[in-house]
């Protein structure tokens, strides 16, 4: 599809723009490059005017318009933008808190005889396959 078409409406950096038409043209150096003429209204405050202008595909892709009539032309200068209407912040639920039963803390003598009983139980094993236990070596 081509998105130049003759009165296609486009947007660009908040700006309304339509696509008149095209317009052949040759650089000074020999080279045919397409212009694309379009319309929008003036951004300064104020002033409704409409105007028309050329620009190339790639300028408009870019986003690089004019934004304001003859008679208000500022190069280099930012448009004035309408800030939208803020919206009120979303107020956020609580948390739902997780009840999560506490473990019983284990005494050092508990975690020195669990230890040990680990220790004899993989001795007991390595015995069982003929192997000698790692803890003497």
């Amino acid at each position: 599809m081509n998105c130049f078409t003759p009165g296609r409406l486009f947007k660009s950096r908040g700006r309304q723009y339509q696509i008149l038409g095209t317009q052949d043209h040759w650089t000074q150096d020999d080279r045919y490059v397409e212009m694309i003429r379009y319309q929008s209204v003036c951004a300064e405050p104020g002033c409704d005017r409409t105007f028309r202008a050329l620009t190339t595909k790639s300028r408009i892709r870019k986003g690089q318009l004019n934004k304001r009539c003859e008679l208000h032309h500022a190069p280099g200068i930012p448009a004035p933008v309408k800030k939208p209407k803020q919206k009120p912040a979303k107020k956020a639920r609580p948390k739902k808190r997780k009840l999560i039963p506490r473990t019983p803390t284990v005494s050092s003598a508990a975690r020195l005889a669990a230890r040990r009983e680990r220790a004899v139980n993989q001795a007991v094993l390595a015995l069982q396959r003929t192997q000698r236990p790692s803890y003497l070596d």
